[in-house]
């Protein structure tokens, strides 16, 4: 996924994470759901370690 696939909002909605007020990106699997440019962002990176096998982040040891 790419912030470039998801389609903005047409108005002002509350990020379903962190909850700032802007001009959002609407989750495509989930209508209603908001997301700022930031959230998406660690959102993508979280799937993308998801996918390699790890939990939550990467272990440096």
């Amino acid at each position: 996924m790419n912030l470039r696939d998801l389609k903005k909002t047409d108005k002002r909605e509350e990020c379903f994470r962190c909850g700032i007020v802007d001009i959002l990106y609407e989750d495509p699997n989930i209508e209603g759901l908001y997301f700022c440019e930031k959230c998406w962002q660690e959102r993508i990176k979280t799937e993308e370690i998801e996918k390699w096998g790890f939990d939550e982040e990467i272990p440096y040891e």
